[in-house]
């Protein structure tokens, strides 16, 4: 049996080039390397079209080259549109190729999902044992896939059916590494915020899942509110294996709350220390879950970003997004990464139902007086999934008919919410106001330039420049 699994070409088609960087899919990479390792028989493949810069006509000949048995392709809610396209470009191909879904949206909505003509089966939250089992029947002929856990499917009359959730994988050291050997390495790259020195980066995951319950979040969509973690020999092990394959020295860990566990963030930079290992590394950290000493331990193992989801200026706005922050902790953390020398990277989330323009005015404030390295200013999306999602569609806030493009963090689409209060074009304005008044600070502007002390420190400024420049270009054909 050949498996190809696709990250669809989403930038090419819908978003702004650059905003994220180019970072490997790690699902599909686990995805692979998993059923690689359980049916050394099956001939499979990863088609990054993302780091690839590839057409639709570019992936019509791959898969008429390759001619593939299954197509898996990763979904997120801004890349419907593309997902069903290569779907669609599959079926035209050959009708008895079978195409699977999975990620946060078919998640989510998995049953409205297979509406679509040419996707004939949903995996629903974490995917390695789920698809591996149908991969197994769909081997075999088998087409009761009703004791398939997580699976949602059409039956043989075309009814779409969802079954029972499967549990979480509890033992997250016995999934293979990922499969980056059919990955296109070399194409990724970090985004401006978090770029370290410029060179081949690669992203990495510790654990899966965050306590938390705040009402944007779309992890719980897949992973739920339980974090279960990899053991420190076997995430260490994996940058041995990485740095000794491509030579990579810049690690981005994509843990959603890296710094849950203080005992375990001391264990991993020991680790390091012991090894003798000379990486550059960024993670993401909770405000109020960092302190002097343990930061000191992670800026001498190679830390030199933290990212924080500072979110909002105003306390009500917090508590509304479930935040579980407040402002104080927020410029505490701040400033003991300043302290240790580790650099801020900062998000604000600004639209969220209840604001006002005052508020978004204080978050634009407060955003200035943290003084991150670099901040990133987003519009509230709804992602299906979440509470907002939920609270969006109850309140009639999503527009009608819904244009999931509009869902991507950084586009040419108007946001998806109307909220009371602040008009969607209003919320461009402001977002673009607090990009101008962040970035365009005298005292920010000589900070940045007395940075540079290399070419890579040129070279990630004129990239965020860059940035900058497409980001204050966005929803002007709007």
């Amino acid at each position: 049996m050949k498996i190809v699994f696709i990250n669809p070409p989403f930038t090419k088609y819908s978003g702004v080039e650059g905003h994220g960087g180019r970072v490997a899919p790690l699902n599909l990479g686990y995805l692979a390397s998993y059923v690689r390792e359980k049916k050394p028989s099956f001939k499979v493949d990863i088609l990054d079209c993302e780091a690839l810069a590839l057409s639709y006509d570019q992936i019509k000949k791959y898969l008429d080259n390759f001619k593939p048995d299954v197509v898996a392709i990763t979904m997120t809610t801004p890349a419907y549109e593309q997902v069903v396209h290569v779907a669609d470009i599959t079926k035209d191909l050959n009708k008895k190729t079978s195409v699977i879904v999975g990620g946060p949206h078919p998640t989510a909505l998995s049953e409205e999902t297979l509406t679509e003509k040419n996707i004939d089966f949903a995996i629903i939250g974490e995917g390695e044992i789920t698809l591996l089992e149908l991969l197994e029947y769909l081997e075999r002929g088998e087409t009761n896939y009703a004791q398939i856990k997580g699976l949602a499917y059409k039956d043989l009359l075309g009814k779409i059916k969802k079954n029972e959730k499967r549990e979480l994988i509890q033992n997250l050291d016995s999934l293979p590494f990922p499969a980056k050997d059919i990955l296109p390495i070399n194409n990724y790259y970090l985004p401006a915020t978090k770029r370290i020195t410029g060179g081949v980066s690669t992203n990495m995951v510790t654990s899966r899942g965050c306590p938390f319950n705040c009402t944007f979040c779309m992890a719980k969509t897949v992973w739920g509110r339980q974090t279960r973690f990899r053991s420190i020999k076997n995430v260490v092990d994996e940058i041995e294996d990485v740095i000794k394959k491509y030579n990579v020295m810049d690690f981005t860990f994509h843990d959603e709350f890296f710094t849950a566990n203080r005992s375990r963030v001391l264990e991993f930079c020991n680790e390091i220390k012991k090894r003798k290992i000379n990486i550059k590394w960024f993670c993401q950290a909770r405000c109020g879950t960092v302190d002097e000493e343990m930061l000191k331990i992670m800026k001498g193992t190679g830390c030199e970003k933290i990212g924080f989801g500072f979110e909002s200026g105003d306390e009500g706005v917090l508590k509304l997004m479930q935040k579980s922050n407040n402002l104080a902790k927020a410029k505490e953390s701040a400033d003991l990464c300043k302290k240790a020398g580790i650099k801020v990277v900062g998000a604000f989330i600004i639209g969220y139902p209840g604001e006002t323009k005052e508020t978004v005015e204080k978050t634009i404030k407060f955003a200035k007086q943290i003084n991150p390295d670099t901040a990133a200013f987003f519009i509230a999306i709804p992602y299906p999934g979440t509470e907002l999602f939920r609270l969006a569609m109850e309140k009639n806030y999503i527009k009608k008919p819904i244009n999931w493009k509009e869902f991507a963090p950084l586009s040419n689409q108007m946001p998806p919410m109307q909220i009371p209060n602040i008009t969607p074009s209003e919320l461009v304005a402001l977002k673009k106001k607090a990009y101008r008044s962040f970035y365009l600070r005298p005292r920010y502007i000589i900070k940045k330039l007395s940075e540079i002390r290399k070419l890579s420190d040129l070279v990630s400024l004129i990239g965020g420049l860059n940035l900058f420049r497409r980001v204050l270009k966005t929803n002007d054909k709007n």
